[in-house]
């Protein structure tokens, strides 16, 4: 079984990953075969005719458990269909850090794609050894080796049973032709992993959780982050205590359990209604975009690499000759929500002074550090084992409700505590992905050369999961501690990390600018989001890219081709081009694109939007190209699945997402007061995939929603004659910026 190594650290998986990267022509193993080094780390012969590969992964509607299934398929021959992606469990499974940034394929796929051939390696050896014959007397087929002489065979499951399989350590380095000629088979179309339960309702989600002695649980919340409870009124919390029904009140965090479900909805209306706060500081009097600008902020100077650094500033430089023209121009962006469909919801039992967590979060083991600190108990004595929630990619509310189910789970030891958000929890505490504002100057000569731009990007910060040092980042233990502590963050250095992820430029822009504000005394909750600060970062980018086009009359193809050095980027961008060509546009419709490079070292994606403003202003998206390259390709629907579902939910963020609140409390409570795009405003989707085999799994989870927003921020600008700056493009926002321009 594999091992748990504690408290590894994410920062120190990431240095190992940097220290791994090996020369071309070697095959990349990932980070994680440094620390779990062993074939019994990764497989699993127990079940009979089924090979188990463990992940520090976990799949929450990416298909990752697919795709890891499908590498480890091809090389080790044994049928798909048998191959089997244990869930995360931190007794069991390798720790890869969190499932986040678009690592998994680049990491847990390389990784499993080194251990399977290892294991395809020893596997033979193994076998020739025991059967005592030669290679060319055996035949392979669906991991069983066979002896064509005298009909003796061997399995993968007699050899995982032997001392030296659990001994067998694996190499870091392979040569990539030599892991090439052990493929397997190619079969690219696969059946989605788990699709017939998830469609026939047999799937099993964590709010689903059945157990005999089980307490269903609802947090009692206040009316925003700063407010203290005092007191219930008409003797509320006795009479239902009466009925049986449990109420924990540690200061202000509360709470309401019973074995019967409807009675906890039931009740929790009612306790809402008889309960007293006291609001003792109210949320932000200033609109957002004055408060970014205008609020204390720690500015840091991003250089080439991305990287960040303490440096002075640069002034802004001026050029005065008429050959040169200078443009500048600020894109706001407001506060977005994860907004799972189903909200967050977590199972704990505290019993043998041991916790078992059931939990949907991407950060299961620093989830697990988290508790440890909180509870003052060993590690070893905490296991979080990974069940799917409702689907959403970032910090949500899953590491809030685990936490708390786990502080109500040791009130009430031997009992399952299932706890579940209700629909305004989830909307109104998750954290959020915060609001920014780009402001932009660029320099373009009359050759169409960009020789000057200037890039400055203002947000909070996006880095507040829980940490065993900052145990204020899970809401309730605020709560609690009866002290709510907004998040302070220091600015983090390393390239493309929250605000200034994307920052810097793929383009040979000449001299760059580029400047990393963090913003504090913000006014909302944050953290990470899906593609953090690259969304903002890029569309600022790409859309600015365009106005600069326009005063020189250059096509928008052109001008991001001719700034680039990379023949990749180059390359998916004109395969855009291509798609784009073959169909023609329809009369009253308008074209947008955009291109980027997800942290200018995962997947290159271009896309392209056609889209109509109806006479109401509203948007109708009509039709979608998008353009990737992912390196080789481990499984191609996988990919276009990512993508095609990433540019639904930036084309949501565009067009309608933000969350709105006023001095007391968040406004946008429900699906009424927080809107999602909807069905019929999904265009018709057409993805090209560009195959690089022998070239390293390059990550495409988040690669799709910066070209995307920026695509159709482009066709409304082509639409309307005028750039929209601030998003989303609603009704009154392009009403107001038509009016004010």
């Amino acid at each position: 079984m594999p091992l748990w190594i504690s408290c590894i650290g994410y920062e120190s998986y990431r240095q190992i990953k940097s220290e791994l990267i090996f020369k071309m022509n070697s095959f990349y193993s990932g980070p994680s075969i440094k620390l779990y080094g062993k074939l019994r780390n990764w497989f699993n012969f127990d079940k009979n005719n089924v090979l188990q590969v463990y992940s520090g992964k976990i799949d929450i509607g990416q298909h990752i458990s697919s795709t890891l299934a499908l590498i480890s398929s091809k090389i080790t021959g044994i049928d798909y269909d048998q191959v089997e992606i244990i869930k995360l469990d931190t007794d069991i499974s390798p720790n890869e850090g969190k499932t986040a940034s678009s690592l998994s394929v680049p990491d847990s796929g390389s990784a499993i794609k080194a251990a399977s051939f290892s294991l395809r390696k020893a596997f033979i050896k193994y076998a020739l050894k025991t059967l005592d014959v030669n290679f060319e007397d055996i035949v392979f087929d669906n991991g069983i080796i066979k002896d064509i002489k005298s009909n003796r065979s061997i399995s993968y499951w007699d050899f995982g049973k032997t001392n030296e399989f659990n001994e067998l350590t694996i190499p870091e380095k392979f040569d990539e032709k030599e892991i090439r000629e052990f493929k397997y088979k190619n079969n690219l179309k696969v059946e989605i992993k788990t699709i017939n339960d998830i469609v026939t309702g047999k799937y099993e989600y964590v709010h689903d959780m059945v157990f005999s002695n089980m307490l269903h649980a609802r947090i009692i919340r206040p009316p925003n982050y700063f407010s203290k409870f005092i007191k219930f009124l008409n003797n509320i919390d006795q009479k239902i205590n009466k009925l049986g029904i449990k109420i924990i009140v540690k200061n202000s965090f509360l709470a309401i359990l019973s074995i019967d479900e409807y009675l906890v909805v039931k009740y929790l209306d009612i306790l809402k209604q008889n309960i007293v706060w006291e609001e003792v500081k109210k949320l932000s009097e200033d609109t957002i975009y004055k408060s970014l600008k205008n609020n204390n902020k720690e500015s840091l100077l991003v250089k080439s690499g991305g990287e960040a650094f303490y440096e002075n500033i640069p002034s802004l430089k001026e050029f005065k000759d008429k050959n040169y023209t200078t443009l500048t121009s600020e894109y706001k962006k407001g506060y977005l929500m994860h907004g799972p469909i189903g909200p967050s919801a977590a199972c704990a039992i505290f019993t043998n002074k041991r916790f078992t967590i059931y939990s949907h979060s991407q950060a299961l083991y620093d989830l697990k550090l988290s508790c440890s600190e909180y509870f003052k108990i060993d590690p070893n004595n905490i296991t979080l084992k990974f069940r799917p929630g409702s689907g959403c990619y970032g910090h949500n509310g899953a590491d809030d409700v685990a936490f708390e189910a786990a502080v109500l789970s040791k009130e009430f030891p031997d009992i399952h505590i299932l706890l579940k958000w209700t629909r305004e929890d989830e909307h109104c505490w998750e954290p959020y992905g915060s609001a920014s504002l780009n402001k932009l100057t660029g320099v373009i000569n009359n050759d169409g050369k960009i020789v000057y731009w200037s890039n400055e990007a203002f947000s909070d910060t996006y880095m507040t999961r829980p940490s065993n040092t900052e145990l204020h980042n899970f809401i309730s233990y605020n709560f609690i501690n009866n002290n709510f502590i907004k998040h302070k963050s220091t600015p983090k250095t390393k390239a493309h990390m929250g605000i200034h992820r994307n920052l810097d430029p793929l383009y040979d822009f000449g001299e760059n600018r580029l400047v990393k504000n963090l913003v504090h005394n913000l006014p909302l909750r944050t953290s990470a989001l899906r593609t953090l600060g690259a969304f903002s970062n890029v569309i600022a980018l790409e859309c600015f890219l365009n106005e600069l086009a326009k005063t020189k009359n250059i096509d928008p193809f052109e001008i991001r081709i001719n700034h680039l050095r990379d023949e990749r980027a180059i390359n998916v961008i004109k395969n855009l081009k291509d798609q784009m060509t073959k169909d023609i546009q329809n009369d009253g419709l308008y074209r947008g694109i955009g291109f980027s490079r997800y942290k200018n070292s995962a997947a290159f994606c271009a896309v392209g939007v056609e889209l109509k403003v109806n006479d109401d202003l509203n948007i109708k998206l009509i039709n979608a190209w998008i353009s990737v390259d992912a390196g080789e390709v481990a499984y191609e629907d996988g990919i276009k699945a990512q993508v095609e579902g990433g540019f639904i939910q930036a084309a949501s963020w565009s067009l309608y997402e933000e969350v709105k609140f006023d001095t007391k409390e968040i406004i946008s409570k429900d699906w009424d007061t927080y809107k999602i795009i909807e069905f019929d405003n999904i265009p018709n989707i057409k993805t090209s995939v560009i195959d690089k085999e022998g070239m390293p799994y390059l990550g495409v989870g988040e690669v799709v929603a910066g070209p995307a927003g920026a695509a159709i921020s482009n066709a409304i600008s082509e639409a309307l004659g005028q750039t929209i700056k601030t998003m989303p493009f609603t009704k009154e926002i392009i009403t107001r910026e038509l009016l004010e321009n």
